[in-house]
């Protein structure tokens, strides 16, 4: 570098892509980003030239900044947070838009919009919550900056154009901010998640501009077409994918008002409970933990924590998907449940009445039935991974059919490994958990669905589709999946950490064979506790999965297990309300699931409100999930965050289910 270097837009263009993370690159490209970056860095004057010709000083310090945060050498991190901090105050006390007024350089908004393109398409995560501060930062300077240049003679038309239909789309915000996402997304606004209240402000308008000019500005797209604005056209190309986030769910809920929380004590919450799931990562030693949680069915918190895969540095984010294991079997009973609803399957119909091609079950050579009821509540007497005559145990991880490696590709062909073996029980005597059960409910599932539905086509028509959860689906090991976190394991806390053997989770897909991340499983929690609190909600609804009366019967507890204070219903584990050890609150009762897969441990919860509540959605919601198999004390940990944030709204009371 010689002084002389000069940077243009497609270099920052090119810097911007890559370190979002646009481009998939190979080690070798990473390598010489990083030696592109420290060149730049290691010399205070290329900063101040590559900021200050081209416009957007504030956005190259921020991804400096992100670029810091994998770095492994601290005398780098050093340098860069020194130079942030001194490019930042020479652009603080500066004209830093120069040469603005070529229309070849990366302006302002050019930077803005791609800003809103990166916090729409990846919401919530860390890089989204920085560039929000950036739009906070450079916005109003830019509106100024356009005030300034359209009060002088040689102003160009696009800027009075531009500025012109701001000021009147931010006239109309005010009158119309509230009926404009009731009447675009079909439901109230909340913002996804809870930010500084300038940031929140800075997206909420963004995104009412977008909805604005489809509902109030109808010769607005072709005046965008010809004044060139960035970030109009790429609303316009945004719309759809938001919109269909918005019926998702990431912008379809709303607190009851603004005093139902308190801010300040929100966010001293979501600091106590960021310190409970540091200590929890920290004290079970695991890789990666992505963690969400939603009040009234709004996200509220979202947060990921270390490396979904050590080898390769990537962080942990609430966007990683991991292995949900025995949550599975929430979503398999969910299916069964829309099935009962529409009189195709009886809860209490023996199993052969829709599959009559099993062989019969013995329990001590005699000839059993088992009802439909008894698979999906663990009383069928069907084992688990240890067949009758072996020892009994909890340790399922020390167990040679938990490492299935070859891939059945049919539910019928997975059913080999278990339906010839007798019985552990009498079918409706007594609780023991079994996922091949859950195996067979699915396989009656594909037999009475029409046209003969396999149990992937099923989830997807029926749950996923519906609810727009785009990253959860069933497990096939040689599937490229964006964002999949790997998965690891260790013998103790004193060893180190492993990569897991292989496995192929198709023998096992409705009780613990599905992939989800945290956002999604808090779409399809809250679903189902609105569903549940809502009584004139009809399950025909695109929105709805299942009527109140149906989750009330899944949620009800049918037999006792064997941990404390907890029952099964039909897929679901019921806690009642009992007393708490550390201070004179009661534990409200809850609903739950927890999951351990080869490298993963998860868990979603669930708090309903009491039944007297006129808000369907009013409840805490959380998923847990983690890259380490056998992670200890999960369940306890979400109980203890789902607690704290129950204490924050005025609508907090006792659950009764």
């Amino acid at each position: 570098m010689d002084g002389k270097t000069t940077t243009t837009t497609w270099d920052i263009t090119v810097f911007l892509n890559v370190t979002n993370g646009t481009f998939i690159l190979h080690r070798e490209d990473v390598a010489m980003l990083r030696f592109y970056l420290a060149a730049y860095i290691s010399t205070t004057k290329h900063f101040r030239h590559i900021f200050a010709t081209n416009g957007h000083p504030l956005i190259m310090l921020t991804f400096l900044r992100v670029y810091s945060n994998i770095q492994l050498n601290p005398m780098l991190k050093r340098s860069i947070k020194y130079y942030c901090r001194y490019c930042f105050y020479i652009t603080s006390y500066t004209i830093y838009i120069t040469n603005h007024y070529d229309d070849t350089i990366f302006t302002v908004l050019n930077c803005i919009d791609f800003c809103v393109t990166v916090v729409a398409y990846v919401p919530n995560s860390t890089r989204s919550l920085q560039l929000l501060d950036v739009i906070d930062l450079s916005l109003p300077k830019h509106l100024e900056y356009l005030k300034d240049r359209t009060n002088k003679n040689n102003s160009k038309n696009h800027d009075r154009e531009e500025l012109k239909i701001i000021e009147k789309l931010s006239t109309t915000i005010k009158k119309n901010s509230g009926e404009s996402y009731k009447d675009s997304f079909g439901s109230s606004h909340s913002p996804p998640i809870v930010l500084g209240e300038d940031s929140m402000t800075a997206v909420i308008k963004l995104v009412e501009r977008y909805l604005l000019t489809i509902k109030n500005q109808p010769n607005l797209k072709a005046l965008t077409d010809k004044t060139n604005m960035g970030v109009f056209n790429r609303f316009y190309f945004l719309g759809k994918p938001l919109a269909l986030c918005g019926t998702a769910g990431f912008l379809w809920a709303q607190l009851n008002n603004d005093n139902d929380i308190d801010k300040e004590k929100l966010k001293l919450t979501i600091n106590q409970a960021d310190l409970i799931c540091q200590g929890f990562k920290e004290k079970q030693g695991i890789p990666g933990v992505s963690i969400g949680v939603t009040m009234h069915g709004s996200f509220v918190w979202r947060k990921g924590y270390g490396l979904a895969d050590i080898e390769q540095r990537v962080p942990c984010t609430p966007d990683t998907v991991m292995r949900i294991a025995s949550i599975s079997k929430t979503f398999t009973a969910t299916l069964a449940a829309q099935f009962v609803e529409k009189g195709k399957l009886n809860w209490n119909d023996k199993i052969d009445k829709y599959h009559p091609d099993l062989p019969k079950f013995l329990f001590e050579n005699v000839p059993v039935s088992i009802t439909v009821r008894q698979l999906a509540s663990h009383t069928s007497g069907i084992r688990h991974y240890w067949k009758k005559g072996d020892p009994e145990t909890d340790a399922e991880f020390n167990l040679p059919e938990y490492y299935i490696a070859r891939p059945f590709p049919t539910v019928t062909e997975s059913l080999s490994l278990f339906v010839n073996d007798e019985l552990l029980h009498k079918p409706g005597t007594t609780w023991l958990y079994t996922t091949h059960g859950y195996t067979l409910l699915s396989a009656i599932l594909e037999r009475i669905s029409d046209d003969k539905h396999s149990y992937a086509e099923l989830l997807n028509d029926l749950i996923t589709k519906q609810l727009d959860l785009r990253n959860t689906k069933l497990e096939y090991p040689d599937e490229i999946v964006p964002n999949r976190s790997r998965y690891y394991w260790r013998r103790s806390l004193k060893e180190g950490l492993r990569n897991v053997a292989y496995v192929d989770l198709s023998y096992k897909w409705a009780g613990g064979g599905i992939l989800s991340n945290v956002t999604d499983l808090l779409l399809y929690a809250n679903n189902l506790l609105q569903c549940r609190q809502t009584k004139l909600v009809s399950s025909d609804s695109n929105k709805q999965l299942l009527k109140s009366e149906t989750i009330r019967e899944l949620w009800s507890p049918i037999v006792a297990t064997n941990r404390n204070n907890t029952s099964y219903g039909l897929g679901w584990m019921i806690a009642k309300e009992q007393p708490s050890s550390i201070n004179q609150c009661s534990i409200p009762s809850h609903i739950y699931h927890t999951g351990g897969a080869v490298g993963a441990t998860s868990i979603i919860l669930i708090i309903p409100c009491s039944n007297n509540c006129s808000n369907p959605r009013c409840g805490i919601c959380i998923s847990i999930l983690t890259n380490l198999q056998s992670a200890r004390e999960i369940y306890q940990t979400a109980l203890d965050i789902a607690l704290l944030f129950r204490h924050v709204s005025s609508c907090s009371n006792d659950s009764k289910l």
